[in-house]
């Protein structure tokens, strides 16, 4: 579901400076990435990352 919401909001924005806005999500999911994995061993960061529709 998280990851679904961040590929979401990645791709239904647009702003002249949109490329900034997809720095903002791309960080969130890489900082949610970190947390899930801290808390869940057998969390798949590049997985997780895919779906959400980030580079690893």
């Amino acid at each position: 579901m998280i990851a679904a919401a961040l590929r979401e909001a990645r791709s239904n924005y647009s702003l002249p400076n949109v490329a900034i806005y997809h720095n903002g999500i791309d960080n969130a999911a890489h900082r949610l990435a970190d947390a899930l994995g801290r808390d869940n061993p057998r969390f798949d960061r590049d997985r997780f990352l895919a779906a959400a529709g980030v580079q690893s």
